[in-house]
């Protein structure tokens, strides 16, 4: 299942490939699309991920918020 994110505090590249690498670890994350403009991911994943495990993720790595972005 593919779910869409809004990122929040990346302002650089390298922003980007922490978040990315960081969410690649995650258990049930197979793939990450991460951009910088407009600062969103696009996660696939092989089960059912909540949000705020996600956050616990990305905070590890800088100050990082994730919210999930449901598209109408």
């Amino acid at each position: 299942m593919k779910k869409n994110y809004e990122i929040q505090g990346m302002s650089c590249g390298g922003c980007v490939n922490s978040v990315k690498n960081a969410l690649h670890k995650f258990p049930g994350v197979e793939d990450a699309e991460v951009h910088l403009h407009p600062q969103t991911a696009v996660l696939t994943m092989s089960k059912s991920i909540d949000v705020d495990e996600l956050q616990t993720q990305l905070s590890k790595v800088g100050h990082y918020t994730i919210k999930e972005v449901v598209l109408k």
